[in-house]
């Protein structure tokens, strides 16, 4: 079982409103769950056609706004971005069920995917043949989920309580309320064709077979001191078991140079130490990372959508 520890989060999420967007929430009414999102179109907008889409996945316990600085950078560069909140595992509401549940959010994605397909003000807009996903943390293993990677509990359990172990096994503590019936299903989406993973996690929990066996591109990058989760069993076990990966460690940053860290205020108590969320203990240039890891985003889908 996975130890107890409890986090404070404060985020002072920056606003993402801006005249090129648009909010909007779709009910999943097969497993209740509203799942909030916000659309923006490219500028500049065309005066006619499609436009390749990005859905992005936030962190657990995060928000979509927190990688503000990949979606601006995305939609300048002619992509169309939907973010979305993952219900139960997000700023405002973050729960034990929803942190551990990981495989619930790859069907946001979809669940999300198909509104917009279906909604005719969007539909219009969205070229379905091009169609990418990005994401950080537990967002890294959404969209990694979307292109076939499958959870395996009893690995996660093992790993946990291996000599190994990563600081993310203690994010949450119960999980009595965790349906794990459907935690080693493929939630597999193939209108995904190309996804991008920002320190991805769980990925010990991932079944090697699954990794081996996802056909479309993959970008990985993550830095190589990331304090919460293991960049071998995550970030380098992702590519090394993904044919058509791409892989770049950073030499520095952390988990969370990935993060919006200028609108967010922390309280974290853990171990009498701090979490790194807002890079204190940071030299370098968080900017300058940053527009390094849009730039590698623009380019990858750019060539492989």
């Amino acid at each position: 079982m996975i130890k107890a520890v409890h986090i404070s989060l404060i985020l002072l999420v920056a606003s993402c409103s801006a005249p090129n967007s648009k909010l909007g929430q779709v009910e999943d009414h097969i497993r209740d769950r509203s799942i909030p999102y916000q659309i923006w179109l490219p500028t500049p907008k065309a005066e006619s056609g499609s436009y390749p889409l990005i859905m992005i996945s936030h962190g657990s316990g995060g928000e979509y706004s927190n990688h503000t600085w990949l979606i601006q950078s995305l939609v300048e560069n002619g992509f169309m971005v939907a973010g979305l909140n993952h219900p139960m595992n997000t700023t405002q509401d973050n729960t034990d069920e929803g942190v551990i549940s990981v495989w619930e959010r790859p069907r946001d994605i979809t669940v999300l995917l198909e509104h917009l397909l279906n909604e005719s003000r969007w539909a219009s807009l969205i070229d379905e043949k091009r169609i990418g996903a990005a994401g950080f943390s537990s967002g890294g293993y959404t969209v990694l989920s979307l292109s076939g990677a499958i959870y395996d509990w009893k690995q996660m359990s093992d790993y946990c309580s291996g000599p190994e172990r990563g600081r993310d096994c203690d994010l949450a503590t119960d999980s009595s309320k965790v349906d794990f019936s459907k935690s080693s299903a493929s939630y597999q989406d193939n209108r995904i064709k190309s996804v991008f993973a920002m320190a991805p996690a769980v990925g010990a929990a991932i079944t090697k077979d699954s990794l081996n066996e996802i056909k479309i591109p993959v970008f990985i990058i993550a830095s190589e001191d990331d304090e919460l989760v293991s960049t071998k069993y995550g970030a380098i076990r992702y590519a090394e078991n993904i044919p058509r990966s791409t892989l770049v460690l950073l030499p520095t940053g952390g988990h969370f140079i990935f993060l919006e860290c200028n609108a967010i205020t922390t309280v974290v108590d853990w171990f009498n130490s701090t979490l790194d969320l807002c890079g204190r203990n940071f030299s370098g240039d968080r900017s300058k990372i940053r527009d390094t890891v849009s730039a590698k985003a623009v380019g990858f889908f750019t060539e492989h959508l």
